[in-house]
């Protein structure tokens, strides 16, 4: 069994920092320095830690579009870099994960569900030089496209051809799918994505969906979400179960996570999982992103934890 732990993307940010300091401080030294920072606390326990996302996901790709775009939304190849992704690459790291926004999520953030062909493949063409872009560092293993909305949002409703055309790859690095519901899994399975991740821990139900059988004659892998990410809800759960409020310290909130996410509940899962998708399970991680999480400790408890259950599960 050779499978990946990975993680989405999104971190808390150290304390005293916002995003609006960021934007205005992006090619600063303190920046690149709290990247790295962030980047080498993930690896130590996951395979292949995404760059730190630090920044919204939409607006981080969006603003460096609209400024050097050579047609609408279709941005200078020489431009479409992630510095976050540059910065990282300074450390001769041995294995990243690169996480880029969609061109769906993107063009619905823009304009909605309504989709003329030419502008969102304009997106799609601009994702793809960030992407082959970010593949000329070796230790770029994955490539996540991000498309939270695919199945979620009812008015978007992509033909499967478009989805092909959109979604052509031809990179060294995996094309990993980050889809919120597994609702269009069915149709990435005709594009040139490899990797097909589907959120499972929150939502258990979600693995019900998924077709072993109709995936691996497809030719593809998948990526499992094994822990929640969702900390409100983690909260939420053990306020109820002691009659306490655990937000705002740290101590408690530490406890909601080993109680609500301990590794054996995380372990549990990923058993589950294996039972039924075996060696086509690729890559397991958290369910998303980690932004919301309080501090940035917090969050590496949790990533612990999903190191944990990994180990655990592997050792038997």
């Amino acid at each position: 069994m050779s499978m990946q732990v990975d993680d989405i993307g999104s971190f808390p940010l150290p304390k005293g920092i916002d995003r609006s300091w960021i934007s205005r401080n992006l090619e600063s030294r303190e920046y690149e320095e709290m990247i790295q920072r962030a980047f080498l606390m993930k690896a130590k326990y996951l395979d292949c830690p995404t760059y730190p996302q630090f920044r919204d996901m939409i607006e981080m790709f969006i603003e460096p579009i609209k400024a050097y775009q050579e047609d609408a939304y279709l941005i200078e190849k020489s431009r479409a870099v992630i510095p976050e992704l540059e910065y990282v690459e300074k450390m001769n790291v041995e294995s990243v994960r690169v996480c880029i926004t969609g061109p769906f999520e993107l063009y619905y953030r823009e304009f909605g569900g309504v989709i003329y062909d030419d502008v969102l493949l304009n997106f799609a063409e601009s994702v793809r030089r960030f992407a082959e872009n970010a593949c000329r560092f070796e230790s770029v293993k994955c490539i996540s496209i991000d498309e939270p909305s695919l199945g979620i949002a009812p008015d978007l409703q992509p033909d499967d051809e478009l989805l092909r055309t959109a979604f052509d790859y031809d990179l060294r690095a995996d094309v990993q799918i980050h889809l919120h519901e597994p609702l269009f899994y069915e149709k990435t399975l005709e594009t040139d994505i490899d990797v097909i991740g589907v959120e499972c821990a929150k939502k258990p139900e979600n693995m019900d969906f998924i077709d072993a059988e109709v995936v691996e004659s497809a030719g593809k892998k998948l990526r499992i979400g094994i822990a929640r990410s969702d900390i409100d809800g983690i909260i939420a759960e053990f306020n109820s179960a002691h009659g306490v409020n655990a937000w705002g310290n740290d101590e408690l909130m530490s406890l909601a996570i080993d109680e609500i996410e301990p590794a054996e509940k995380i372990a549990g899962r990923l058993r589950d999982a294996e039972k039924k998708f075996g060696d086509l399970i690729a890559y397991v991680g958290p369910d998303c992103g980690l932004f919301s999480f309080p501090t940035q400790e917090l969050a590496l408890q949790l990533l612990e934890n999903v190191r944990k259950a990994v180990e655990s599960v592997m050792k038997e």
